[in-house]
């Protein structure tokens, strides 16, 4: 894959786990509030939106593992480390809930819904991360050509 077309690749990536994220986010909202019908939908719309938990760990662990990837050819030690660190955070935190999702009930969905929010936070400040690294790497191919 040209450099190009992988960073472009990869802001594609970004943009289907950041709407990915908004419809998680709305099924937190809904397991979140009082009206006990609303719960049950809101927790049903996280287990049909596990898929998607998947793919963003999925993408944690795709960029890590691709020793010739942008970000590990690109960036210094500390900042291709802060990309790392967070995919394994990502990572850990979307297992947990995954392991939890199947036995939580309508009841129990409020108890959950603070680790969600967590991780569509984490989600979004690593999005936006990767994207400043990815401008910064365009950056540097435009000044070695």
């Amino acid at each position: 894959m040209e450099p190009r077309e992988s960073t472009e690749h990869l802001r594609k990536e970004h943009l289907e786990i950041l709407r990915f994220t908004e419809r998680f986010e709305d099924a937190l909202s809904l397991a979140s509030r009082d009206d006990f019908a609303a719960r049950q939908i809101g927790l049903a719309e996280l287990r049909a939106l596990q898929h998607g938990l998947l793919g963003v760990s999925q993408h944690c662990s795709s960029e890590d593992g691709i020793i010739e990837s942008d970000y590990h050819h690109y960036l210094d030690a500390q900042k291709y480390d802060r990309i790392r660190t967070q995919h394994e955070g990502l990572s850990r935190l979307i297992a947990g809930l995954l392991r939890e999702l199947p036995f939580v009930t309508a009841d129990s969905i409020v108890d959950v819904v603070p680790r969600g929010e967590d991780i569509v936070d984490r989600i979004r400040e690593h999005v936006a991360y990767e994207e400043e690294m990815l401008g910064y790497i365009e950056d540097v191919r435009l000044q070695t050509k």
